[in-house]
């Protein structure tokens, strides 16, 4: 999967602002609706696709109900699934002893872009 990700094409959009940091903990909902993104430590200007790697966080049915809604193509959803592995990996190798409980999220994203492996 790795090796695939290493052979994509590089995106042709520009380089946007990023948050750098969405995941679970940095999005506030309020009646079931998104209502405010915290913690903004991580901002950053790189390439769109980084922002979508959270989605291997959520469960697969709201993962599908972004791809619906959002319209992402393949090659931005492969790209974003490298950028999830990435992270995972370096947060769970960085973290592991410091601050376990970032190192179990990171583990439980990498099993589930392994479980979702044939989504896309």
């Amino acid at each position: 999967m790795w090796r695939s990700a290493l052979a994509l094409p590089e995106p042709t959009v520009p380089p946007v602002w990023l948050h750098g940091d969405l995941k679970p903990t940095n999005l506030l909902v309020r009646r079931g609706k998104l209502h405010a993104v915290i913690d903004f430590g991580g901002l950053s200007v790189g390439l769109p696709d980084a922002e979508h790697s959270p989605l291997w966080d959520l469960p697969p049915e709201a993962r599908q109900a972004y791809w619906d809604a959002i319209g992402l193509d393949d090659l931005t959803w492969l790209r974003a699934r490298a950028w999830a592995v990435a992270v995972a990996v370096s947060g769970l190798s960085y973290y592991q002893d410091t601050f376990p409980a970032f190192a179990d999220e990171c583990l439980s994203r990498l099993r589930a872009v392994l479980s979702a492996a044939t989504e896309r």
